[in-house]
């Protein structure tokens, strides 16, 4: 094999050496997972939305991400940290897992996120504060024992359901309106819709969560009270959001109705829905949710669009890995 003259290996070595420190440097950032932070911008964003009847961001509307997103980043930082046994042994998740980050570094980092979001909260008042301070416990909640509502059925859901549908979206609607009743009915359907959705993921995560010792909702009800569960809670969406008369979460429910039911139906005939369905069930949802607030605010579609291009480039030139990928692996 030809070797490469010494001053050209120290030349390629003083190219390459700023890249990678670069990448290893982005991990502090994706460690966030920035992929499922979309969900909570999108909320977020949907919940300001109807309280203003307003399109375009502001100023006030950017900070209000950012703080969701120190929560939130924070949020799966503790997630990671609380799972990196489980997370090694099945090669996921693993910037903290393999060490990537140390231990003391997330926690530094956690720290920090949550110091900054408590501190920027105060701009926005008490109640805003208040509901900071509740995402915060609900993440604690959902992986830390003893409560470890991941683990626990009913509780995971309704974590999931209540965090995103109803607090992510309130933290939005607050940096316009008050907190008032209206604002619970209009968010009603969002809770159904996520608890409908969640139940679907788990049924797919059933066989993995029985070997880790967790006992999801999925594993507590069996597959078929789970498909019939959901398709009942994505049919109590479809009607308030018709009745609300919000197409924003009508539109993704109505969709994704007949796909829920088909799964039903198939695992009641032959008890073995196809789990690409299933998996379609719960991702269709999520992407006219995130179609529909780019259309509300085409400034935030474009850096949606440039996150994924961003975390393409990130793990193919820090891991060697194609991820994530347009079907959402």
């Amino acid at each position: 094999m030809h070797k490469m003259p010494e001053r050209e290996q120290g030349q390629e070595s003083s190219i390459r050496s700023p890249r990678i420190h670069f990448l290893k440097d982005l991990d502090y950032f994706f460690v966030l997972r920035p992929l499922i932070l979309i969900p909570s911008w999108n909320f977020l964003l949907i919940g300001a939305y109807l309280a203003r009847q307003e399109r375009g961001l502001n100023f006030d509307l950017v900070l209000a991400l950012m703080i969701y997103t120190c929560v939130m980043g924070g949020v799966y930082i503790v997630n990671q940290i609380i799972d990196r046994d489980t997370d090694r042994i099945n090669r996921k998740l693993f910037i903290i897992s393999e060490g990537h980050i140390s231990l003391k570094a997330a926690y530094a980092e956690l720290a920090i996120l949550w110091t900054s979001a408590l501190i920027l909260s105060l701009k926005f008042g008490l109640v805003f504060l208040s509901l900071i301070v509740l995402s915060m416990l609900l993440g604690i909640m959902y992986s830390v024992t003893p409560f470890k509502f991941k683990s626990r059925p009913v509780l995971d859901m309704f974590a999931n359901a209540f965090g995103y549908g109803l607090v992510n979206c309130l933290v939005g609607w607050l940096i316009f309106k008050p907190l008032d009743c209206s604002a619970l009915v209009r968010f009603l359907p969002y809770v159904l819709s996520i608890a409908a959705v969640f139940i679907n993921t788990t049924v797919v995560d059933i066989e993995g969560d029985k070997k880790t010792g967790s006992r999801t909702t999925a594993i507590f009800l069996g597959k078929r009270n789970s498909y019939i569960l959901a398709s009942l809670l994505m049919t109590g969406a479809t009607l308030i959001a018709w009745f609300n008369k919000d197409l924003i979460c009508l539109m993704p429910a109505i969709v994704s109705l007949p796909l829920f039911f088909y799964i039903m139906f198939a695992n009641l005939v032959s008890d073995n829905a196809s789990r690409r369905l299933t998996i379609a069930s719960f991702r269709l949802p999520g992407l006219i949710f995130t179609l529909i607030t780019g259309y509300i605010y085409p400034v935030y579609f474009i850096f949606v669009v440039l996150l994924f291009a961003g975390m393409r480039l990130y793990y193919r030139y820090r891991f060697n890995m194609e991820y994530p990928t347009l079907g959402g692996g």
